[in-house]
């Protein structure tokens, strides 16, 4: 934002350089990256952070250095009588979407002669970097880069109908705007139309069929106010960014639109010989009240590790527009400006007497500890998982905690849920809180096959986001795995293997281990969109489900174009820490050899072998040490529908040497088992 020092002057009285006001605007927050020259004198240069829309005008700025200096904020003149004769001109104004538009005020101008602006008005604007156009044009801009609350002007008499009516566009709905080009829009974008259709797109343009002439002699000003989520969508998918939608997505003010119609009223008079010819109409169906906090000078403490004197709190405040009323219990409660819509909770007040207050005089000192502290058990968990899964090779992602409506649509968290939303989001992208991290993964994928790598194994440890049973949203720590293209590195003693999903769970095995999770099993999932149906599994610790395994689902890899296979999991990390770091148990070398025995049998193929195994062990034969699976074949000999599995037993008798008749017992009794309660049979070939 370009402040011109000469414009300044107006609001608020200065007797400090340009150069002191630099360095004093910055200790308090507002960036003055550089000095300039203009025609008109030094020109600040300020970098305007996102949060502070207020500052986006010379009057905000002025705010800030009245309530620096102590010193009386001027505001300038406007317009007061804003009533037409009877019956001169009626207009109407209509708004049919007031969740995007609350309200909207419009003023009639009649005997207005559109010329050059005079000279002053002309090197202010381009001061603030803007090009004059015409008088009427450059009172709109001037009042904008004044107040900071964004207007425009319509040719009265090229409104159809003698109306404006305020509402979402059409799907596919098509209007041509003010640099000339043809836009096509959507059902969220809001419009402003006449009698008729369209003549501006909300907050971002006017358009071309209604703009400002050599021939203009009626006027129609308005001055409304936007939701900014609804103008930053739009911005974002026109590809259109405004000095209009630059201020309204941010959060203009929405008391200031008829003092803003009022400066503007007043300019018009003054250099383009207007009059009000058809009276001010303010629409305004969702009445806005500031918000109000409590504000605790304990707090103040705590925050900020000094003490401040209560008339310091109060006359900080108030200078800045804040009405505060002092109560009782060391406390006062404030009611925040319309402009300051950066204003939501009691840390942002305290924030405010921290800048005025000094960032340099508060003192850096750590704070008094009385214990010396131990690890939490969240660290050693996350520790343990970074140093299991670097040691495979994987590398850790961070990926940003935000998401986009497409992000949650696609990538439900398994069994579905609700997202939640962020308040007020600077871009279409980051309108959500994430509730998985397959999506972030998936992008850090393809962004990798992008640049030529095929090969990628990543792991991610973050935050996931839904809303709890009371609607307070939640969050919860969150391991994502993903695994794509050869397992290992090529080389001259083994080919390349593809990554698949024995891989993906031979990792997690060895992540198991390493966590002293003495056991755990995958059973057929239902319910994760983002997972292929064909393999998706459950992953399952002591009977609770801690996540979910699988390769991406075909869909989802047709639409980000993936040409290879990507396996994905995700684990619930609090529950998985339920379950982590059993104790260790230690016993000695048994003094006995050990039997092992190999089993090939044919079952039916809807026979998971998790069941298979934890059957075998139910059966309780204390010497049996471990079972493994060693193949499984379908194809020839074997028939329909059923599969051939090869066991490997292990037995061990750690008091004696086991015979070949007590091994051969055991087994036995492990084939009549299988037998019976799944129809196993012995393979014969």
């Amino acid at each position: 934002m370009k402040i011109s020092m000469e414009w300044l002057r107006e609001y608020v009285s200065l007797t400090e350089s340009a150069e002191t006001l630099k360095e004093e605007l910055t200790m308090i927050g507002l960036l003055v990256e550089g000095v300039e020259p203009s025609a008109t004198g030094p020109v600040l240069d300020i970098e305007v952070t996102s949060n502070r829309p207020d500052c986006l005008s010379h009057i905000g700025v002025a705010r800030e250095v009245a309530a620096l200096y102590g010193r009386r904020l001027e505001m300038p003149a406007v317009e007061t009588e804003f009533e037409a004769a009877s019956g001169e001109v009626p207009f109407g104004i209509e708004i049919r979407d007031p969740d995007l538009c609350p309200r909207y005020v419009g003023l009639l101008l009649d005997g207005v002669t559109v010329r050059e602006s005079p000279e002053w008005m002309q090197r202010r604007l381009e001061a603030a970097g803007m090009r004059p156009l015409n008088n009427i044009v450059d009172i709109t801009n001037y009042v904008l880069l004044e107040t900071g609350h964004p207007l425009h002007a319509f040719d009265f008499d090229r409104l159809r109908g003698g109306k404006i009516v305020v509402g979402r566009a059409r799907e596919g709905e098509r209007m041509e705007t003010l640099d000339g080009v043809g836009r096509s829009l959507d059902g969220q974008m809001l419009l402003i139309n006449d009698g008729e259709g369209p003549v501006a797109i909300a907050g971002v343009m006017g358009g071309l069929d209604s703009e400002i002439s050599p021939s203009t002699t009626r006027v129609l000003l308005e001055a409304a106010w936007f939701r900014p989520e609804s103008i930053r969508r739009t911005s974002r998918r026109l590809g259109l960014s405004t000095e209009a939608s630059y201020r309204f997505e941010r959060g203009a003010d929405w008391d200031n639109t008829v003092y803003s119609i009022a400066r503007a009223c007043r300019l018009i008079r003054e250099i383009a010989g207007g009059r009000v010819a058809g009276s001010l109409k303010d629409v305004y169906p969702l009445k806005m009240e500031p918000p109000r906090i409590r504000l605790e000078s304990a707090h103040i403490r705590q925050l900020l590790g000094v003490e401040l004197d209560d008339g310091f709190v109060e006359t900080t405040l108030e200078r800045l527009g804040f009405r505060v009323g002092k109560e009782g219990g060391g406390g006062w409660d404030v009611a925040c400006p319309p402009w300051r819509s950066d204003m939501q909770r009691e840390a942002d007040l305290i924030e405010e007497l921290a800048r005025f207050h000094g960032y340099q005089n508060i003192p850096a000192e750590f704070p008094p500890s009385r214990t010396a502290g131990a690890p939490s058990r969240v660290y050693a968990l996350e520790n343990s998982v970074r140093e299991a899964l670097a040691g495979q090779g994987y590398s850790e992602a961070v990926n940003l905690s935000f998401a986009s409506p497409a992000d949650h649509g696609e990538f439900l968290p398994p069994g579905g849920g609700e997202r939640v939303a962020v308040a007020n989001p600077l871009t279409e992208e980051t309108e959500f809180l994430r509730s998985t991290l397959a999506a972030g993964l998936v992008r850090s994928a393809k962004r990798n096959f992008h640049a030529g790598r095929k090969r990628v194994c990543l792991f991610e440890i973050g935050k996931v986001y839904a809303p709890g049973a009371d609607g307070t949203p939640g969050e919860t720590n969150t391991l994502g795995v993903l695994g794509t293209g050869a397992f290992l590195e090529r080389n001259w003693t083994s080919p390349e293997a593809e990554y698949g999903f024995f891989h993906l769970k031979g990792l997690l095995g060895v992540l198991f281990a390493r966590l002293r999770i003495p056991s755990w099993e995958t059973e057929p999932l239902r319910s994760c969109g983002w997972l292929s149906p064909a393999d998706g599994a459950a992953v399952k610790v002591a009977g609770e489900t801690v996540g979910v395994m699988g390769s991406l689902a075909p869909e989802l890899e047709e639409r980000y174009k993936l040409k290879q296979p990507v396996y994905l999991a995700e684990l619930d990390l609090e529950r998985l820490g339920r379950h982590a770091f059993a104790p260790i148990v230690y016993e000695s070398l048994p003094k006995f050899p050990s039997a092992d025995r190999d089993l090939s049998i044919v079952v039916g193929k809807e026979v998971a072998w998790g069941t298979i195994e934890r059957g075998i062990l139910s059966l309780g034969i204390r010497e049996l040490a471990g079972i493994r699976l060693m193949d499984v074949y379908e194809g020839e000999k074997i028939p329909v529908g059923k599969a051939s599995l090869s066991l490997r037993l292990t037995f061990l008798d750690r008091e004696r040497t086991l015979t070949i008749d007590r091994v051969q017992d055991f087994m036995n009794t492990v084939l009549s088992f299988l037998n019976t309660n799944y129809g196993a049979g012995i393979r014969s070939l």
